[in-house]
């Protein structure tokens, strides 16, 4: 009788035989620790460094920076927020810019140790220069503006009152021959050289500067609301080329239109290509500007002709 050999194995080899295998875990469990902070990053992170750096650049815009130093020297705003005045981080609005020419549309928090306020600025860049046609103070909680290109309150300017004429001496003739009356020279721009009602009521157009300067001529119209509610007005419509030449000067039998700069940009508050539009509270004012090509020296007055008023006419031209 043959024996066999023995066919039992070794009793560890059998338990591990009948031991199932752990299960292997998924891709996710394995790298969540980086994954996770990478979801984050994308869609938190980005948005969040984007919407910073839009902040950032409009703070740190000429035409905000200009808005808050002038602020910053401006007895009344110092008066109504107190010392020091500093501004906030969330300015809102637009801005377009290049190196030569671009827009702005700002409201700037400012604040000091006896209250807030924000600055409205709305700025056209042309020529490398910005221009400024608003730049106000609105004290929070009053409807009080403050108007920085002014320095005075919007709505409260006062006509200065004439100078009195000293009495004469009781030894003098009663009468005296007057002297010619001098014509009012052309460089009273801190004045209103000539006004026009406009195309809105209760709106009108104040014409102060007519200026010829190496060869170009500059015209400032001051848009003023003497109405006791909102006033607009549209000066120019979105991407409408023809705007620009409805605003011209005329001399004799030649007219003259807005120049442009290098860029092919107007010289004017009109060059936003997405229109502008006046929205004027009660009191308040905006300035509008261009530059043309200037006529001969020989010329000592012209015609201006806008789309928005009646034609000012026999406007004396300022030499400087």
């Amino acid at each position: 009788m043959s024996t066999q050999p023995n066919q039992m194995g070794h009793p560890a080899a059998a338990y591990s035989a009948a031991t199932p295998t752990a299960a292997r875990t998924g891709w996710f469990s394995r790298n969540w620790k980086w994954f996770v902070p990478l979801i984050l990053i994308v869609f938190v992170g980005l948005p969040v460094a984007l919407i910073g750096s839009v902040f950032a650049a409009m703070k740190n815009s000429d035409a905000a920076k200009e808005s808050v130093l002038k602020a910053q020297g401006n007895p009344r705003v110092v008066q109504k927020l107190g010392t020091p005045i500093k501004e906030g981080w969330l300015v809102s609005g637009s801005i377009n810019t290049s190196t030569t020419s671009g827009d702005a549309d700002l409201a700037v928090p400012i604040s000091g140790s006896k209250g807030q306020a924000k600055i409205y600025v709305t700025a056209n860049k042309a020529a490398g220069t910005w221009n400024y046609s608003v730049m106000e103070v609105v004290i929070e909680g009053s409807n009080e503006r403050i108007n920085l290109l002014s320095d005075v309150a919007a709505g409260s300017e006062s006509p200065t009152p004439p100078p009195v004429a000293p009495m004469q001496p009781a030894s003098q003739p009663t009468e005296q021959p007057a002297a010619p009356a001098a014509e009012p020279p052309a460089t009273g721009q801190a004045g209103v050289i000539q006004s026009q009602e406009t195309n809105t009521g209760g709106l009108v157009a104040e014409l102060t500067e007519c200026r010829r300067h190496e060869g170009v001529l500059t015209i400032k119209v001051r848009f003023r609301n003497t109405s006791n509610k909102t006033a607009k007005l549209d000066l120019s419509h979105y991407n409408d080329s023809n705007d620009f030449s409805k605003y011209y000067v005329t001399s004799g039998n030649k007219k003259y239109f807005i120049l442009k700069d290098t860029e092919g940009v107007y010289m004017s508050s009109l060059s936003a290509s997405n229109g502008v539009t006046l929205n004027l509270d009660s009191g308040q004012t905006s300035l509008w500007w261009a530059k043309y090509p200037a006529p001969s020296t020989d010329v000592k007055k012209l015609s201006l002709v806008t789309p928005v008023t009646p034609p000012f006419e026999d406007i004396p031209i300022t030499d400087n």
